[in-house]
């Protein structure tokens, strides 16, 4: 008899990362699949990246002895969490208003199919593995494409009717525009290319390669954005009375290159910042145990 797993998803905007998990939250080794997808592709390219990760992925459980019970996908807003269906303008735009579950059930059964949002994955994830219950109010500030934020009090999500986050952070009025204005990866890129007009703009990745190269420009770009975070932040850590803030998201692997700057700009605040345990785990972890 084949064991149960859930199929956890971690929907981004050019590609489908993907794991089983058993009960209490293992991951299956040998098990991660990953799939591209274009964000702006059309209906029929969008339905069949996710269609083939529901394929791959049965095949594989079958492989391993595994049967998927439930599949759970983390995938970022504006969307309908509780009906699976997107409202994104800003990608995902083909399939604006389109129910995603079928794309699973099509393949892999009449298995219940769940949705949350990626930040409150990353958070769950992160809490789960490190066993954080002793903090009574945590957040979790995902730096990435855009700018992401999850927040817990007592073991429970802070969420919104939607099923999104209770606190939103990205659209906040910031300088002359946004938070995720200042702190993304666009945000990063645009000050690199401010200094150097002339070059053909790097990766983020590249850039904090740079950085810890020794160029004072790139180093200029992270250290920049780490002062903004701390602005951006420092109501709300003080208002909510959060006791840790975990980071995620690609550029917090680079967080040596802006916590400094980010601490300095929160002075007085009794708040332990950190990098979660394993950025790139948490939030399959924390799909599976939603």
């Amino acid at each position: 008899m084949s064991e149960p797993c859930v199929l956890a998803v971690d929907a981004g905007g050019t590609s489908l990362k993907a794991a089983l998990v058993q009960p209490g939250g293992r991951i299956v080794p040998d098990s991660f699949l990953q799939v591209p997808v274009d964000s702006r592709g059309s209906a029929e390219e969008i339905a069949g990246a996710y269609s083939a990760l529901a394929r791959d992925a049965g095949k594989l459980a079958g492989k391993l002895g595994l049967e998927i019970v439930r599949a759970s996908v983390c995938i970022p807003g504006p969307f309908d969490y509780a009906g699976g269906v997107s409202l994104m303008k800003h990608k995902y735009q083909s399939v604006f208003g389109v129910p995603l579950r079928p794309w699973f059930i099509k393949t892999l059964g009449n298995i219940p199919v769940t949705f949350l949002h990626d930040s409150t994955a990353f958070l769950l994830g992160a809490v789960k593995a490190e066993e954080l219950a002793r903090h009574r109010r945590i957040c979790g500030v995902i730096i990435g494409t855009g700018l992401g934020f999850a927040s817990m009090y007592d073991g429970q999500m802070n969420l919104n009717p939607q099923g999104g986050p209770g606190i939103s952070i990205f659209a906040r009025p910031f300088g002359a525009g946004t938070a995720e204005d200042y702190v993304s990866r666009r945000a990063i890129e645009r000050a690199y290319s401010k200094k150097h007009p002339q070059r053909t703009v790097p990766s983020v990745k590249d850039i904090a390669g740079l950085a810890m190269a020794g160029d004072p420009v790139a180093a200029d770009c992270f250290k920049d954005m780490g002062r903004c975070l701390g602005q951006v932040l420092r109501d709300i850590i003080e208002k909510e009375q959060f006791t840790l803030v975990l980071l995620g998201g690609a550029i917090s692997k680079s967080l040596e290159l802006f916590i400094p700057q980010l601490r300095d700009a929160l002075p007085g605040l009794n708040a332990e910042i950190r990098p979660a345990g394993d950025i790139d785990l948490a939030p399959l972890l924390g799909a599976a145990k939603s």
